[in-house]
């Protein structure tokens, strides 16, 4: 293809990503913890002036670096303090790993190769929720690849300015989550370069010393700024309890066996998780010498891929969001078995004597070997079609099974949700039969479109059905009742939540809460006996014991949450839906 179908493609997956990670994008809810949590960060850093310091309530919070906060603050002051302009660097940083994976795998294997990459990308799922959500592991996941990337090519090309970019990424990424920043790219590039014996001459080229001082000039700043300001404090809270603590001991209850993140790859990575193994398999150098660079991109990006998921795999404390780094190498891989597949070419012939012979069939692609495992593939994936088709249309039924045993007060309000279930269903079923039939029907090129478009139009029906339903369920009642103590005037009101961990209620009432833990009913005496209003927040299942106190009385109800006062005669959040209906 010749550089203006470049350009044609390259804008074709901006828009396609830009659809798929702005669209609605603050239509809904902050949820809770982490989105609200680092949304709050930010807002408290814009009111307070701190940007050296995040603050969480008033607190210092030492979680993350500041990078992300300033970004975020930077939209709260194009955008105004709202879910779009907290979500907004997320979906941007979404679209950049998007351009920049299509940049780099044009380069290593054509247009087309760059235009599967960055189609597998764009449409998985894991990264369209990353690319929705106002938390840090898109940007990390940006300026990892970003830094890979460079470094990769730096060493095809041997071009010393990109070993330099490179470094910068990598220290861009420090300045976004700390240490693992690093980590992840030197673990990749290092066995990468122990397997390929290219450890020397590579370091000869890539200018360690003057990448490390570039590298140090990003992110050690802050850091030295931080620790100078809250010393052993903050090197205690971060490095070890949020780094080392993490990996070596469960942090907040998020456990998981060796295998967690095995369904967290199938649902994340779908609808292309089906067809990862087989990519894997075919696209694997069957020797380490004399690689082409095609060759060697495979070698790299499945390095990088197993680094990610045994270093998380290990780790006792796992989130799905921890391994979104994987996504990029899994991108490729299956991109270069669909190119092949395409074009009926074989990954890779013998590279050396030792090497097995190819079976016959492999070298010509067709209905051989390389052909008939994307069409195995396939079926994988219509069938998984067919089981979450199954599901959704089931889901009424799966949730008056498990209803009455839903907690934190779930189970005394009625839940419904609508028809949008039907619509889903069906449409993963056709989908399923239509690219099967695509598969075996040899309509490469189709079958793989009906695979992106059938997700793609998926996130749009989800975006505009099913999230609506889940955000009047589990968010918005939260941004209801947080609003309207907001909105009730009193200078010198309090704010307090009683066993509920909900940082949304902070961003959307725009002030400190009391956090109080269930039991603490002293302290909660104790401050609805004084004269200053009293508003608090808790789960119905608590409200008795809110109630309890001296003074508190009941002012109103949003889903499982219920609102308690000591200042009952100018607040009664039931009459506002009057006033609504009126």
């Amino acid at each position: 293809m010749n550089k203006g179908s470049n350009k044609y493609l390259l804008t074709g997956l901006i828009i396609l990503s830009s659809l798929l990670f702005f669209y609605k994008l603050g239509s809904y809810t902050l949820f809770d913890v982490d989105e609200a949590v680092f949304s709050e960060a930010a807002r408290e850093m814009l009111e307070t002036g701190n940007w050296l310091t995040p603050q969480y309530n008033y607190i210092n919070r030492y979680d993350k670096p500041a990078l992300f906060y300033w970004l975020m603050a930077s939209s709260y002051l194009v955008f105004g303090i709202n879910e779009f302009a907290a979500r907004f660097w997320s979906a941007l940083m979404g679209v950049f790993l998007i351009t920049a994976t299509f940049s780099f795998a044009r380069r290593i294997n054509g247009d087309s190769y760059g235009l599967l990459s960055g189609l597998i990308l764009a449409t998985s799922i894991e990264i369209i929720v990353l690319a929705h959500s106002a938390i840090t592991d898109m940007t990390l996941t940006f300026f990892i690849a970003s830094g890979l990337y460079l470094f990769f090519i730096a060493m095809e090309k041997k071009d010393k300015w990109l070993y330099l970019l490179s470094y910068s990424a990598m220290g861009l990424a420090v300045l976004t989550k700390g240490p693992i920043g690093i980590l992840i790219p030197a673990m990749t590039i290092i066995a990468y370069l122990l397997l390929t014996k290219k450890f020397r001459d590579t370091l000869r080229d890539a200018q360690p010393f003057l990448g490390v001082i570039i590298f140090l000039a990003i992110a050690l700043p802050w850091y030295i700024l931080e620790i100078r300001a809250n010393g052993w404090e903050y090197i205690n809270a971060f490095f070890l309890k949020h780094n080392i603590s993490r990996f070596t001991s469960v942090n907040s209850g998020h456990s998981g066996s060796i295998l967690f993140y095995m369904p967290v790859i199938l649902i994340g990575f779908f609808p292309w998780s089906p067809f990862l193994p087989y990519a894997i398999y075919k696209t694997a150098p069957r020797g380490l010498a004399e690689m082409d660079t095609k060759a060697r991109l495979a070698l790299f990006s499945i390095i990088w891929f197993l680094t990610v998921l045994i270093f998380f795999s290990l780790s006792q404390t796992k989130l799905p969001n921890y391994i979104a780094s994987l996504f990029p190498p899994m991108a490729l891989v299956v991109a270069m078995l669909f190119k092949d597949y395409l074009e009926d070419n074989p990954p890779f012939p013998p590279l050396t004597p030792l090497s097995p012979p190819l079976v016959r069939g492999e070298l010509k692609g067709g209905e051989g070997g390389l052909s008939k495992g994307v069409k195995y593939s396939a079926l994988f994936f219509a069938l998984s079609c067919i089981i979450l088709a199954a599901g959704f249309g089931l889901a009424p039924m799966i949730l008056s099974k498990i209803h009455p045993i839903l907690p934190d007060g779930f189970s005394d309000i009625p839940i419904t949700i609508g028809s949008w279930h039907i619509v889903i269903s069906i449409f993963f079923f056709i989908s399923g039969i239509t690219s099967v039939i695509a598969f075996f029907k040899n309509k490469k090129g189709i079958a793989i479109g009906i695979v992106g478009l059938m997700i793609s139009i998926f996130i749009l029906i989800t975006l505009n059905l099913a999230m609506p339903a889940v955000d009047r369920l589990v968010q918005h009642p939260l941004k209801e009742i947080a609003l309207f103590v907001r909105e009730m005037g009193e200078k010198d009101k309090r704010i307090a939540t009683y066993g509920i961990n909900n940082p949304s209620i902070l961003f959307y009432s725009r002030q400190k809460a009391f956090i109080l833990n269930r039991g603490e009913k002293e302290r909660l005496n104790a401050m609805a006996n004084e004269e200053t209003p009293l508003y608090v927040i808790t789960k119905l299942p608590y409200a008795r014991e809110v109630k309890e106190a001296a003074g508190m009385r009941y002012a109103g109800q949003r889903g499982i949450y219920i609102l308690l006062t000591n200042n009952p005669a100018q607040c009664d959040l039931d009459k506002k839906d009057k006033k609504d209906e009126k």
